[in-house]
């Protein structure tokens, strides 16, 4: 990654969206004009998606918010701080919901 290409880069902050913490952490990085894509893994699948695979450079793919999108390979760093959990969807049984919440962690 070229030096221009890591400064065009963005962090992922992956938290509950009303984390007033992080809420800080993303004024300065916008302050320091730095990409932001903020995301919860409890949204997972229907307000956050993942195509991502483990390639000869290393991590390929993207995620997406509703808002926001980042190809994977490109992120400078990630802030990681208390995600919601994932729930399986209304309506699965117990047995599914289960594995649901297994294969999405």
């Amino acid at each position: 990654m070229t030096s221009s290409s890591f400064l065009s880069s963005p962090v992922l902050v992956v938290t509950q969206l009303d984390d007033a913490t992080a809420d800080g952490v993303i004024e300065e990085l916008n302050r320091r004009s730095v990409p932001v894509v903020r995301l919860d893994p409890g949204d997972f699948p229907a307000g956050v998606t993942v195509d991502a695979r483990l390639g000869d450079v290393g991590l390929a793919g993207r995620v997406r918010t509703t808002t926001r999108a980042a190809d994977l390979g490109q992120v400078r760093s990630v802030y990681w701080r208390r995600p919601s959990p994932y729930s399986a969807p209304e309506g699965v049984d117990a047995q599914d919901s289960r594995w649901c919440v297994e294969q999405a962690r």
